[in-house]
């Protein structure tokens, strides 16, 4: 599993440097190559062991759960055989990361995801069969000590047989996978791999790169970061029919998908993965939208500040402080190792193994794909850091926030495979808790009032890109597959109406948007990969800020509490997790108190910026 977010840079055209000491991941723990003959011995041995497995219980698991070892046998033996297939799909999703520019990855990644379905098909009937047990087995089974490694596992398998379809059908939509949403992801991503963009510099015109225009949205020039929405807003523009034409086509894709699995709106399956109910959802939601009134009082505050008449969309990251300092990759080293280590020694001991270990990749190739994730990859080896390292400070904090994923992902390599991993609601919590750590750690140490302003200000619109914008975009989710379900296809005006109705309502009149930031939907790629994925990021985020303030008032156990809640990985569910912790995800006061810490940090800031 992946987990991960896009990258936002802050490197202006006359400034951006790349650090030649950028570290370049190591992959052989997994393969040497897609020429390893590793990888066609692994497929082999989980088609034969999967075959194997299809021919002896196929038919008989109802029969053979009538004893629980027996079961508890089988079970062991189905999960050996998904994590070993599960590896070399692993492995064709990072290298293509790594280089989405050359075909002969982009045709291992469709070999392997062949093969992946190959197997899976062969071991569909296993969960398929297990769900038909019966209420007083699957209570047994629940009770038993012997099943407790699985027992949430097993919980929301038992849990999900209403959507669970014959298993001729689970083979259908598996191999359509390829050649349907699979295949358009796919072009998509593929689109915005090749993608150069014209943008005018002075009296340059030059291409640019998706995330080379993003970095200029934060240069300290107007005219900068001006020229570089207009040229990203004029390339969008150019590929919108395109892409609009990809984003209703999953769109139908997931509403297909949702009325054969009896889904009854099209975000009940994304709430079902990330076990979380529709109630909870909807508090958060509601809260964020409430608390939009701080970004509009935040960027009005900021409008003063830069002397603007007016503050357009592509004014909002503009930096404030007059800092733009350079920070050398093993500087971000050092600040995020010291931040995890006042507040947990194991924090710190692994994030270290990620740098000591070459399992970050941080440098700069044609063809990386943009933005910044944390690859779990399985319980028995490690996970993997991905990033775009530009040496901002707000890139310092993407380290920070994906070393949070990888320490999780360390924490819970104890669980089994089918309880390693966690739903995108928890997920968040440990990358976010970790920016929060380097936040913490940077605030004491920095003495001039004007850096510390600026701290406080890139902090401050990190929290509203992470929760507020996040609700604005899952809204906008809802508006476009609620129109395409309704009303069938929709034209690009449409979706850009959508968009831009979202974002005002978010920043009214503290913000000025452009008719060219209409056509920023199509840019964002968990609308296309994962849909109603980005309310999890404001989840984590708000989650995050009130279990933090939590530990700022009572310190005492919390890290222990903290590493605990961890390591459980998916083996409670985050309804369970979170309660651990003190916490009632259903009480909109939790919420507010998260809101309650951003209001802090805002007053605080002003209070900086008035001793300048």
């Amino acid at each position: 599993m992946t987990r991960g977010r896009g990258k936002r840079g802050n490197v202006p055209p006359s400034t951006k440097r790349r650090d030649s000491k950028l570290p370049a991941w190591d992959l052989s723990d997994l393969y040497s190559g897609i020429e390893d003959k590793r990888i066609s011995k692994h497929v082999q041995e989980a088609k034969r062991d999967a075959s194997r497995f299809h021919k002896r219980y196929h038919g008989k698991v109802l029969s053979k759960a009538k004893k629980k070892q027996s079961l508890l046998e089988i079970l062991k033996e189905y999960e050996g055989i998904s994590r070993k297939c599960s590896k070399p799909a692993i492995y064709a999703g990072l290298i293509i990361s790594d280089s989405a520019l050359d075909p002969k990855r982009g045709a291992f990644l469709q070999r392997m995801q062949t093969e992946s379905t190959v197997i899976s098909n062969l071991l569909t009937f296993f969960p398929l069969e297990l769900a038909e047990l019966s209420s007083k087995q699957q209570k047994e089974i629940l009770q038993s000590k012997s099943f407790a490694p699985y027992k949430n596992y097993l919980k929301k398998l038992f849990e999900s047989k209403k959507h669970i379809l014959p298993e001729e059908q689970e083979h259908v939509f598996s191999d359509k996978r390829l050649t349907g949403a699979g295949a358009f992801v796919r072009l998509y991503n593929e689109e915005f791999a090749h993608r150069k963009y014209t943008a005018t510099f002075g009296k340059k015109t030059t291409e640019f790169t998706l995330t080379d225009l993003l970095d200029r949205l934060h240069s300290p020039d107007r005219d900068i970061r001006k020229a570089a929405s207009e040229g990203l807003s004029e390339g969008l523009k150019q590929d919108s029919r395109r892409l609009a034409f990809i984003y209703n086509t999953l769109i139908v894709d997931k509403a297909i998908n949702d009325r054969y699995r009896n889904y009854p709106t099209p975000e009940a399956s994304r709430h079902r993965d990330n076990q979380i109910d529709q109630e909870t959802v909807d508090v958060m939601t509601k809260t964020v939208v409430s608390s939009y009134k701080h970004v509009q009082n935040y960027y009005a505050f900021k409008k003063k500040a830069l002397g603007f008449k007016t503050m357009y969309e592509f004014d909002r990251y503009a930096p404030v402080g007059g800092s733009d300092k350079r920070v050398s990759f093993d500087e971000a080293r050092a600040m995020i190792l010291e931040a995890f280590g006042h507040f947990s020694p194991v924090m710190r001991e692994t994030a270290q193994m990620f740098f000591d270990q070459g399992w970050i990749d941080a440098a700069d190739r044609p063809g990386k794909r943009s933005g910044a994730f944390c690859s779990y990859v399985t319980e028995d080896l490690h996970p993997y850091v991905f990033v775009n390292y530009t040496g901002t400070l707000r890139e310092v904090f993407t380290l920070a926030h994906e070393l949070g994923h990888g320490i999780h992902a360390c924490l819970m390599r104890k669980q089994t495979h089918l309880s390693f991993d966690t739903p995108l609601t928890t997920a968040e919590t440990a990358s976010v808790f970790a920016e929060l750590l380097l936040f913490e750690s940077l605030k004491k140490k920095i003495k001039s009032p004007r850096e510390l302003y600026s701290l406080y200000a890139t902090k401050i619109e990190s929290i509203f890109a992470t929760i507020h914008r996040q609700i604005s975009m899952f809204l906008f989710e809802r508006d476009a597959h609620d129109a395409v379900r309704t009303h069938g296809e929709q034209t690009v005006e449409q979706f850009n109406t959508f968009w831009r109705n979202r974002q005002r309502e978010m920043f009214r009149n503290s913000v000025e948007l452009t008719h060219n930031y209409d056509y920023w939907w199509a840019y964002i790629p968990h609308f296309m990969h994962t849909p109603f994925y980005v309310y999890a990021y404001a989840f984590g985020e708000l989650l995050t800020l009130a279990l933090y303030q939590r530990y700022l008032d009572k310190p005492e156990g919390f890290e222990q509490k903290y590493i605990e809640f961890l390591s459980a990985g998916d083996s409670r569910s985050p309804l369970e997790l979170i309660r651990s912790l003190g916490v009632n995800p259903k009480d909109p006061k939790f919420w507010k108190n998260g809101v309650i810490v951003i209001e802090h940090m805002i007053g605080e800031m002003k209070r900086t910026h008035a001793r300048m």
